[in-house]
C-alpha cells in the first residue's frame, strides 16, 4: 500500500467559513490603517475637452494635451504650464489599445475626458493616464 505524501483535511464548510471571518476583518482593518498612514497622491480628472498636440516619444510614452477643465490640485510632479497635458504608455499592449483609442478620438475630433492616476510614472513631469472616455 502506497505511503500517502500529503494529507488534506477535510473541514466543514461551517468551520471554514469561521475561519475567514477574522482574516477578512484583519485585512479590512488593515487596510484602513494603511490607507491613512501613507500619503495618497491625489489624481485629477479632466471635463470633456478636445485632444492636441500629440507626442510620441522614443520610450513609448504619448503625451497629450486636452482642453477638458482639471479638477482636483495637480500631482506635485506636474511641470509648470502642462496641467493640460497626461501621458500613457505605448510600450505595452494595454497603452497600444489606450493609443489606438486616443488616436481614433482625436482624427475624429471627438472629446475626451480623462482621468489621471496622481502621479507621473511615464514621463516626469506629466500625470500618467488611468483611464479615458470617449464622447459619443
Amino acid at each position: 500500500m502506497p505511503l500517502l505524501k500529503h494529507v488534506i483535511p477535510v473541514v466543514p464548510l461551517q468551520m471554514r467559513n469561521a475561519m475567514k471571518r477574522p482574516i477578512t476583518a484583519t485585512l479590512v482593518a488593515l487596510s484602513a490603517l494603511f490607507a491613512y498612514a501613507i500619503p495618497q497622491a491625489f489624481a485629477t480628472d479632466a471635463s470633456f475637452g478636445y485632444i492636441s498636440n500629440l507626442y510620441a516619444m522614443n520610450n513609448g510614452a504619448i503625451l497629450f494635451y486636452t482642453s477638458g477643465t482639471r479638477t482636483n490640485p495637480l500631482p506635485a510632479c506636474s511641470g509648470p504650464g502642462l496641467q493640460q497635458r497626461y501621458a500613457l504608455d505605448a510600450s505595452t499592449t494595454a497603452g497600444q489599445a489606450y493609443a489606438s483609442v486616443l488616436l481614433t478620438a482625436y482624427t475624429l475630433h471627438k472629446q475626451i475626458s480623462v482621468h489621471g492616476t496622481g502621479t507621473c510614472t511615464i514621463w516626469s513631469d506629466t500625470e500618467t493616464v488611468m483611464f479615458f472616455n470617449v464622447a459619443d
